[in-house]
């Protein structure tokens, strides 16, 4: 892993953070022990509700995140799925250089990314060309996109690491009394309220095109 090449391509692309979407019945113990990969659960002293049981990817052993604003797609499809509540956890970029990550330019189930190597896609190279145009994509300028943002919406890091709670910088609810109350319980970390369709909880092409 190129370490300064990956914090100057952060620096460039100003990378403030990075996302992770759960349900909220996880947040406790994950602002208490941090995110595990799937592979990993059985170390966890309380149980999880994971997203993707089938980890159509092939890396149990990793942890997804999003540059920026998440794979809405996928959050949509599994809000829809579920009748929980759901949170975004803000994650600090330093993850990018201080664990081991794979840069992913569309999503890692695809078939274009789960047949490589991660010692293929683990370096700047691969960071880098998460925000190059596509072919048969609509361009970045099409899109409005941000210099954080990924071509690809579905653009994904898989980190091999447990985030460790010190590393999670905020929390996205999507219900008000909710963000409250662990605001209270939580009073050091920073705490946002985006509404269903708003923020974190809408379409990235709604967000950039359109607010």
């Amino acid at each position: 892993m190129s370490t300064k090449e990956i914090q100057n391509i952060v620096k460039e692309r100003d990378i403030q953070y990075l996302l992770h979407f759960t349900r909220l019945s996880n947040l406790d113990g994950i602002l208490e022990h941090g995110v595990y990969p799937h592979s990993r659960l059985d170390e966890l002293p309380h149980d999880v509700t994971i997203n993707d049981a089938g980890r159509w990817d092939n890396h149990p052993d990793s942890i997804s995140l999003s540059i920026c604003f998440p794979n809405y797609l996928m959050f949509f499809k599994y809000r829809k799925e579920s009748e929980d509540d759901w949170v975004v956890l803000v994650i600090h970029p330093n993850v990018l250089w201080e664990s081991k990550c794979a840069f992913c330019k569309h999503n890692a189930a695809d078939g274009r990314i789960s047949c490589l190597p991660v010692d293929q896609i683990d370096d700047h190279n691969a960071l880098s060309e998460m925000f190059d145009d596509i072919e048969d994509h609509r361009s970045r300028e099409d899109q409005k996109l941000k210099p954080c943002d990924p071509t690809d919406p579905q653009a994904e890091i898989l980190t091999f690491d447990v985030i460790s709670p010190e590393k999670i910088i905020g929390v996205v609810f999507r219900d008000k009394a909710t963000k409250q109350a662990y605001m209270e319980k939580y009073p050091d970390l920073k705490m946002y309220y985006h509404p269903e369709s708003k923020g974190m909880f809408a379409s990235r092409t709604y967000v950039r095109e359109y607010v």
